[in-house]
């Protein structure tokens, strides 16, 4: 095992995550709550028993390499297993974890104190086990930017390098839900954007708890000038299909995002959002009769 890193104290806390319309519950995480779960995860994090969990989930430190690490510029890997109706494995490279969606059950084991290493493969596993979760209740994540105008949500997304970051950062004063990920409530009479704290650079300071109305969804496009294009629905169904992780990796028929992405464009609009560094795409954006607010 590595030499411990000094922002993990030692010590064991358990907090409930509440992530839209479901809440994970996680037990016995090898860190103390002070700095780890609240640099990471407050406000989001609640005491256990504040509302039911979907998912309890059993953690405990262990060691070792899990999965081979990736070279320089190298893509880590999440590997996710499909065993049985609603069993999954899930590991990482210094994480290894179980759950039973049926049971309402999971188990985590994280082999590296390094701070960075234990953060990323503790989201990697709550992502995962956050998606299988979600898609049961007509909701999912959605790689992507949020930014509230006149509070309605705003989504930017797109392959990697489109500008997400960007297009979050030109969008100040504005109000962002994150920089990298969006939950996405189908539910209800509205299609809601709720704040998760899965983050890419997003300072804490910064972060943005609540649902709020989706107003649209833009694919991103780095520009010399500044325009949109309104998708059709089956160019809007495969942009948001692809911008929707994890689910193509677990073993789940894919009708279910199908599904999903359809039922999104038919009740919001979806664009190619054409930028230039500036902010003078939301001119833009402010300019499209669909997008106008009340």
């Amino acid at each position: 095992m590595s030499v411990q890193d000094p922002e993990l104290a030692p010590g064991t806390v358990s907090f409930d995550l509440p992530l839209g319309p479901v809440c994970l519950r996680i037990l016995d995480l090898p860190t103390a709550r002070e700095p780890f779960v609240s640099a990471h995860y407050d406000p989001f994090a609640q005491e256990v028993g504040a509302g039911p969990a979907d998912l309890t989930i059993t953690c405990r430190e262990g060691s070792g390499t899990v999965i081979p690490v990736p070279g320089p510029g190298e893509t880590p890997v999440i590997d996710v297993e499909h065993q049985g109706e609603s069993r999954f494995i899930i590991n990482s490279h210094w994480q290894q974890g179980q759950i039973d969606l049926a049971a309402g059950t999971g188990e985590l084991t994280l082999t590296h104190r390094g701070g960075t290493e234990f953060r990323m493969s503790l989201e990697n596993f709550l992502r995962v086990a956050g998606q299988l979760l979600l898609i049961r209740r007509n909701a999912f994540l959605l790689h992507s930017a949020g930014v509230l105008d006149q509070e309605r949500c705003f989504l930017f997304f797109g392959h990697s390098g489109a500008g997400k970051s960007t297009a979050t950062a030109l969008s100040e004063p504005r109000r962002a839900l994150s920089d990298d990920m969006v939950l996405i409530d189908l539910s209800g009479p509205e299609v809601l954007a709720h704040a998760v704290p899965f983050y890419g650079l997003f300072p804490l300071k910064e972060r943005v708890r609540g649902a709020f109305p989706v107003a649209g969804g833009f694919r991103l496009w780095q520009s010399p000038d500044d325009r949109m294009e309104r998708l059709g629905a089956a160019r809007a169904t495969a942009t948001i299909s692809a911008s929707v992780p994890f689910i193509h990796d677990m073993g789940l028929s894919p009708d279910r995002l199908t599904d999903l992405a359809l039922e999104f464009c038919r009740r919001v609009p979806v664009y190619d959002l054409h930028f230039t560094p500036s902010k003078r795409f939301w001119d833009v954006l402010s300019s499209a009769p669909d997008l106008t607010a009340g």
